[in-house]
């Protein structure tokens, strides 16, 4: 299902948005380097982002609350979809 700009909701369109060309290169880059054995998890893409976002949002207050309410609402499996679907293009387009 999906219902904001063919993304499941608004949290995750943004993530999308603002993340996905980082930690596209990220994933691809494991993937090239041969150390990708499994599958991209929506966890792999929760952590990455979180990895960010702990270094750049204080740890309690407004700004926090807003952000961690903001975290909980988004897909990470739909983004670690498309993760796998770039990996499956570039497996099937690289030799």
């Amino acid at each position: 299902m999906s219902d904001y700009n063919g993304w499941k909701n608004y949290e995750t369109w943004l993530v999308g948005l603002w993340f996905s060309d980082s930690y596209n290169e990220y994933f691809l880059e494991q993937f090239r380097d041969g150390d990708l054995t499994q599958p991209v998890t929506g966890d792999d893409v929760r952590e990455y982002v979180e990895s960010w976002v702990d270094e750049t949002t204080p740890e309690s207050g407004f700004v926090a609350d807003l952000v961690n309410g903001a975290m909980r609402e988004v897909d990470w499996r739909e983004l670690a979809n498309h993760v796998e679907d770039l990996l499956k293009y570039e497996m099937e387009n690289v030799a």
